[in-house]
C-alpha cells in the first residue's frame, strides 16, 4: 500500500486528526477526530451527544475509493486470509470474503446515506455495547440497532460510512496504526459478505516456492 506523506508541522499523530464524513449538518459534518488522549465519533441523527472512545478501542480503518454509485456486483474492503502474524495470501490469489457488497449490504452499521457504497470503514477491538452506546445515542437510532442486532442486544462491532477527504482519512489512520490489511482473524463468517465472482483463498497456492505471500503488521496491538 502507497504512503501518503505526513502533513506539514510534524507528526501527524502528535495532534487532533479529522475524518470528515460525507453526510451531517454543512457546519458540522459527521465526523471521526483522533487524538493522543482518544477519540470522537459525531453522527447527527445517530449519536445525539459525540461519543467518545480510547485509542485502544480502535482496532483497524480501512479507505476505498470507489464511488458512492456502486454499478453491478461489487464488492468493498476485501478479507484476506491470513497465514501467520505476518503475511497473508495476496488479494489476486483469492479472498474470503467482502464487509459490504452491493447485493448483500453488510453486518456492520452503516452511518449517514445507507444507499451509498461506503469508501470508509472503521472496526472495534471489541463491540460497542447497549451500555456504552445508550447514553450517547438517539433513541430512535438506539431500537433500530436492537430490532436489528441478534437477539435484540444492540452491539456495533465496526461502522462504515462515506469519507469526504480519501487521503485524509488514509492519513489519520496510518498516523494512529490503524490502517493495515483486513484478514478473516478479524472478520467472523457471519460477518462476511460473498459475490458469485469471489475466489476463494487458497494458501496451498500463495505458500509454493513459486508464489511469495504479502507480509503484514500482525493483527490486535
Amino acid at each position: 500500500m502507497p504512503s501518503a506523506p505526513p502533513p506539514a508541522g510534524g507528526n501527524p499523530a502528535g495532534r487532533t486528526l479529522t475524518i470528515q464524513f460525507e453526510s451531517g449538518r454543512r457546519l458540522a459534518p459527521d465526523a471521526l477526530r483522533i487524538n493522543p488522549a482518544g477519540a470522537t465519533l459525531e453522527v447527527d441523527g445517530f449519536f445525539h451527544t459525540p461519543l467518545n472512545l480510547t485509542l485502544g478501542q480502535l482496532h483497524l480503518g480501512m479507505v476505498d475509493r470507489g464511488s458512492a454509485k456502486a454499478k453491478g456486483q461489487v464488492g468493498r474492503f476485501p478479507i484476506l486470509k491470513r497465514l501467520s502474524a505476518t503475511a497473508v495470501v495476496p488479494r489476486e490469489q483469492g479472498i474470503e470474503g467482502w464487509l459490504w457488497t452491493s447485493i448483500g449490504g453488510s453486518a456492520l452499521t452503516v452511518v449517514g446515506d445507507e444507499d451509498a457504497a461506503p469508501s470508509g470503514a472503521l472496526l472495534f477491538t471489541k463491540p460497542l455495547t447497549a451500555e456504552q452506546l445508550k447514553p450517547t445515542m438517539d433513541p430512535k437510532a438506539f431500537e433500530a440497532l436492537a430490532a436489528r442486532s441478534p437477539l435484540g442486544v444492540p452491539a456495533i462491532p465496526g461502522i462504515l460510512f462515506r469519507v469526504a477527504e480519501a487521503t485524509n482519512a488514509e492519513t489519520a489512520f496510518r498516523a494512529y496504526g490503524l490502517l493495515r490489511p483486513l484478514t478473516d482473524r478479524e472478520v467472523p463468517p457471519t460477518m462476511r459478505r460473498s459475490l458469485p465472482t469471489d475466489q476463494s483463498a487458497d494458501p496451498t497456492i500463495a505458500s509454493s516456492p513459486q508464489t511469495r505471500s504479502s507480509s503484514v503488521a500482525p493483527p490486535g496491538f
